[in-house]
């Protein structure tokens, strides 16, 4: 069995990185969460939508008879520019959310497969009259039953 990921988080680290994370939610105290309702009841500003806003507001800008008289064009701006200075940081989070994920994925993975080694040596013991094997099977039989159907436990899980 290949351990790609073999490192500890220790607690300080991961208060460190829990706060740097807070840093980030204070540092952009205007960060809403929205209700799915309204998530979906919004249009999405992407890549084709963008250079329709920037030409929209390029031209708006350059002819004042155009220019929506319900907002003021400053905040037009102001959204504009904040979006794209979010796209920045979506874009670096996205990779580290990927990242992360990947790498819990693994370590989860890896200790799975430890586990289903126990559980396995721990079946083949109690056949064999091991003493201890039958309890440890049992526990983890119980357990084990309820993972899905990716794996039966009176079978032998390969790794």
């Amino acid at each position: 069995m290949e351990n790609k990921i073999n490192a500890v988080l220790d607690a300080a680290t991961q208060t460190k990185v829990n706060a740097s994370i807070e840093s980030v939610k204070t540092d952009l105290p205007f960060l809403i969460e929205l209700s799915s309702t309204d998530a979906k009841r919004i249009i999405y500003m992407e890549s084709g939508r963008i250079d329709f806003v920037r030409r929209a507001l390029f031209l708006a800008n350059n002819n004042p008879k155009i220019q929506p008289q319900f907002f003021e064009m400053v905040d037009f701006e102001k959204d504009i520019t904040l979006a794209q200075s979010l796209d920045e940081i979506i874009s670096k989070t996205t990779i580290l959310l990927k990242m992360l994920n990947d790498t819990r994925n693994q370590a989860g993975h890896e200790a799975f497969q430890a586990a289903l080694e126990v559980y396995n040596i721990s079946k083949r013991g109690a056949a064999k009259g091991i003493e201890g094997a039958q309890t440890t099977y049992d526990e983890l039989k119980s357990l084990f039953e309820g993972q899905g159907k990716s794996a039966k436990p009176n079978e032998t899980i390969k790794p």
